[in-house]
């Protein structure tokens, strides 16, 4: 696959897709290999096929443990900077702002949460996985994951190949659904 001509999104999408097929072949003994990458505001994300041209179609989505990491790691915010933490640091001190403390049981499952959400509105058809993509500290989501499960049940959930979590160094993928 040529990936030149991939915009930020797209490659971000296939290199994780990349990494889940992998892992993903690997356990279940399929050759899958991308064919495809849907353009812009197109779903599902990827488009994968093994040697007896059976599809497995992937939606890609992000964690982040605050609003605007995603940015801040891209270089596209300056939310995270060194300034804008002693920024921070000081109207906490002075008692204007509360300090930001990530939780994985509050702010950081209620964006993964959120995220699965805006995916739960789509149809997306058959043999479709949803990739979560960690992008921040390497949680433990399995203490999560009874609360997933509760926020999921009972919901149309459109990927019947399962909900994944990719960690950020894309060495754990664990279903999550």
């Amino acid at each position: 696959m040529n990936k030149d001509y991939l915009n930020e999104k797209q490659g971000i999408e296939v290199a994780t897709a990349e990494v889940f097929i992998e892992k993903y072949n690997f356990d279940h003994q399929t050759d899958y290999k991308i064919v495809s990458v849907a353009g812009p505001d197109q779903s599902p994300d990827i488009i994968a096929r093994d040697c007896h041209g059976n599809i497995l179609s992937i939606e890609v989505t992000m964690t982040e443990d605050n609003p605007g990491d995603i940015a801040a790691a891209l270089g596209r915010s300056e939310h995270k900077s060194i300034d804008a933490l002693r920024a921070h640091l000081k109207a906490v001190q002075t008692g204007k702002e509360r300090l930001v403390v990530n939780c994985l049981q509050e702010n950081v499952l209620m964006i993964l949460l959120s995220r699965l959400e805006k995916k739960l509105l789509k149809r997306y058809g058959r043999n479709v996985a949803l990739v979560v993509r960690e992008t921040s500290l390497p949680w433990d989501w399995e203490m999560v994951l009874p609360d997933i499960h509760r926020y999921l049940a009972g919901k149309y959930v459109p990927f019947d190949q399962g909900i994944w979590l990719l960690s950020r160094g894309k060495d754990r993928l664990m279903r999550i659904w």
